[in-house]
């Protein structure tokens, strides 16, 4: 395992979990807190969209970067799947639920 990979992963996993939380803060902001400073206005409106649509390229780099290495031992690509699959999961379906 070389210290690339693991840095690599590392990142995939940090960003992998980044994502679904701003998504969840963004949902308790709308539903529950009620926030309504300019500052996290404009940090809401510049996240939300690059955070929907990097989920499944996170998820692409994470499978991509476990079948390469013929599915050896990478516990953080693992984590970071199983995080993006929920994340996309309740995404999509706070959509859909939402229409």
């Amino acid at each position: 395992m070389t210290i690339r990979k693991v840095t690599t992963e590392k990142i995939i996993l940090a960003l992998g979990a980044f994502a679904p939380l701003f998504l969840f803060l963004l949902y308790l902001n709308h539903k529950i807190f009620h926030c309504r400073f300019v500052l996290i206005g404009v940090v809401q409106e510049m996240l939300t969209i690059p955070c929907i649509l990097g989920q499944p390229l996170l998820l692409f780099l994470a499978i991509r970067g476990l079948c390469l290495n013929k599915f050896q031992e990478r516990i953080y690509a693992k984590i970071a799947i199983v995080i993006l699959v929920v994340g996309i999961a309740l995404t999509i379906s706070s959509f859909i639920v939402s229409q």
